[in-house]
């Protein structure tokens, strides 16, 4: 059985990847030279934002909402663990 920690970081990976796909320029972004680079900081600031604006506990924006995703996640692995013993 694959423990917990892994199993979030690819939840995590999964979502990262789902998020730049469907709202783009979240990681990769234009830097001041017009280039494309790495963002991490916007990124940080995507996951945790729901923690403190209530408008992306909307019902359309659940698939974005980072702090969503690791619950409903969290508690399919649980269940799965519970099911399975």
């Amino acid at each position: 059985m694959m423990n917990y920690f892994l199993f979030i970081i690819i939840v995590t990976i999964i979502f990262i990847i789902y998020i730049e796909l469907t709202v783009g320029g979240i990681l990769f972004r234009p830097n001041s030279l017009g280039h494309t680079s790495m963002n991490i900081q916007s990124l940080l600031y995507f996951m945790i934002h729901p923690l403190t604006d209530k408008l992306l506990w909307n019902i359309r924006s659940l698939d974005m909402n980072y702090p969503f995703v690791v619950i409903v996640f969290s508690l399919l692995y649980y269940l799965k663990i519970f099911i399975t013993k």
